[in-house]
């Protein structure tokens, strides 16, 4: 038995860095750590990107400025407030070399007096430099005690299996092409993150359709020459953004970044001002979703605790029925709940079917009463939080994800004020509209001229159909494991390391995890599944994350458990005799 322990991370995006974070945190902590020498043990990192830390959706090269984190920066620290601490010990150099990442959060700010603060929203660029930044020091922290880290960036993860040394993993190196194989792996963590679905979407390939608001530079690319030709002919161009989420908004940033909002003295936005020839007119963005509305405008949470949707409710119904959760009696508690709170103002009701005329008067409403936001919010984030969707037997389920997820999801992700703001300005200056297409719209089409048809509903509520020159695709995300584009999910699935989660016959999406707690996956084994005696995994990869778990101190929580997890492996490995020492790590080639 080998006196030696490895451990890999596949993507160091937020969830891995988190981990590598408590990972290191632990076996360096001399109150905890195994008398296991650093030296034995070595850490493995596999990531697509160029740097470590950043992962896709914080990477330099796939935002704009203007692409705001979805939270409050003192809720994303990969431990406690550690973002917002890290933001103020880092000021002297931020304010000197990234002045723009400061501005853009506090316009008009005189730098030197700058100082982070917890509820705001800082830019996704400006955390993906805290998470690289952090990564790194962790990196350098393991390495000064001993531990050896490979790290291997720009390289994909292709197959994995397990040895007689333990795992195996086919590495393939994105700039070269080069296969390897690291072997002698004792714990491996899918840490991978969000993924385009590899689903064939029937307008995939078509000129002008984009399939994701991302990298930006490549949106404006795949647009532009089809907005040039449509201006060659005198005619207004028009693209249409399928979504109204964070990545809606990111995309209508995007598309409006080469123009330039002004600033009243406080630092609200007072108009927005088209980047356009002489005679030219703007391009005119349209932004539709099954609802027709953008996520509300949200500020600090308030201080409610739920009267009706408690636990000792939820233990009421589970004894109802049969053990389980149904997803009418949670709504009828969540209904009072938010009736009790606003005073009979706002109800479940109210949520799906908000009662406004357009997305722009419910922005212009939602900046007003921000308190009454603020506290539906608040009410629908701790619902969601309560975690009862594992509980939901799987019919409900099933009517859960098509129908109630994107209103719980809507409501409970926050828009920063500027954000609303913004968007208002852009419908001002009459470069934005927006439609409701309805739960039963078709998908956008391909006329006879190559333009695409988009059919929305109508102010009278009939169907109604507008051009667009280009559609820019930022909703609906594929949680099916056998659309995953990844090599290495397909060939785990394919060789029973991992299996999709499946209820009653109903397939929630996800890898399936073990029942009884924690993240390790369950592979086939025999007639049925076990636990994996190596592999790992938390975030977008696993049943349920995207209901119960999509917040950062979930990662967090994830990323302590894995922690102690494999400390405990190093404590096993130091317990057992080292008499005969195994061949460790196993590898034909070495990372930096």
């Amino acid at each position: 038995m080998r006196g030696s322990i490895t451990f890999c991370i596949i993507g160091t995006g937020f969830a891995g860095t988190c981990a590598l974070w408590h990972v290191v945190q632990r076996l360096t902590d001399p109150r905890r750590r195994p008398s296991l020498s650093p030296s034995a043990v070595t850490i493995v990192t596999v990531e697509r990107g160029p740097v470590n830390g950043p992962g896709y959706p914080y990477a330099k090269d796939n935002v704009q400025l203007a692409h705001r984190c979805n939270n409050e920066a003192s809720t994303m620290g990969i431990h406690g407030n550690d973002f917002v601490d890290w933001l103020a010990a880092s000021k002297p150099w931020l304010i000197r070399d990234c002045p723009e990442l400061v501005r853009e959060t506090h316009p008009g700010v005189t730098l030197s007096e700058w100082q982070p603060e917890n509820g705001e929203f800082y830019p996704r660029a400006l955390f993906g430099l805290y998470l690289e930044k952090r990564f790194q020091e962790t990196v350098e922290r393991a390495r000064a005690h001993g531990i050896d880290v490979q790290q291997y960036v720009r390289h994909e993860a292709v197959d994995g299996y397990a040895t007689e040394q333990g795992f195996a993993l086919s590495l393939r190196s994105l700039d070269t092409d080069h296969e390897f194989t690291v072997d002698g792996i004792d714990r491996v963590l899918l840490s991978t993150g969000h993924w385009q679905s590899k689903a064939t979407d029937p307008l995939s390939g078509e000129s002008g359709y984009v399939m994701a608001p991302y990298p930006p530079d490549a949106v404006k690319a795949a647009v532009a020459e089809r907005i040039r030709l449509r201006r060659a002919r005198g005619e207004r161009p028009r693209v249409f953004v399928q979504g109204m989420g964070p990545s809606g908004i990111d995309a209508i940033m995007t598309l409006c970044g080469d123009g330039e909002f002004t600033y009243t003295d406080d630092g609200h936005i007072a108009s927005y001002q088209p980047a356009v020839q002489a005679g030219e007119e703007p391009l005119h963005i349209v932004a539709g979703s099954r609802c027709g509305f953008f996520p509300p405008v949200r500020g600090p949470l308030v201080p409610y605790e739920p009267h009706h949707l408690t636990e000792e409710r939820l233990a009421e119904i589970r004894r109802d029925h049969q053990g389980q959760l149904t997803i009418e009696r949670i709504l009828e508690l969540l209904d009072k709940d938010l009736r009790r709170a606003t005073e009979g103002a706002v109800g479940w009701n109210d949520i799906t079917n908000p009662g406004y005329h357009s997305a722009k008067e419910k922005l212009a409403s939602d900046l007003r009463d921000s308190y009454t936001g603020n506290l539906v919010h608040t009410i629908v984030l701790k619902a969601r939080r309560m975690r009862f969707y594992n509980q939901l037997e799987p019919s409900d389920k099933a009517t859960y994800d098509r129908l109630l997820d994107t209103h719980f999801i809507r409501t409970a992700v926050p828009m920063p004020s500027a954000n609303a703001e913004k968007l208002l300005a852009l419908m001002d200056a009459g470069m934005l509209t927006t439609v409701r297409q309805g739960y039963d719209a078709p998908r956008p089409a391909v006329g006879e001229d190559g333009d695409f048809r988009i059919t929305y509903r109508s102010d009278e509520g009939g169907q109604s159909t507008l051009r667009a020159d280009c559609v820019i695709r930022a909703s609906g995300q594929d949680f099916n494991m056998e659309n995953h584009p990844s090599p290495l999910v397909q060939n785990l699935l394919r060789r029973g390391e991992i299996v999709p989660h499946e209820e009653g016959g109903y397939v929630t999406g996800g890898i399936a995890l073990d029942a009884r707690g924690g993240y390790r996956v369950m592979k086939r084994a025999g007639g049925g599944c076990v636990p994996s005696p190596h592999l790992t995994s938390y975030g977008s990869p696993v049943r349920f994350w995207q209901h119960e778990h999509n917040f950062a101190g979930a990662f967090v929580e994830a990323a302590e458990w894995v922690a102690e997890a494999w400390l405990d492996v190093a404590a096993a490995v130091t317990a057992r005799s080292v008499a005969v020492d195994g061949p460790g790590l196993v590898t034909s080639e070495t990372g930096s």
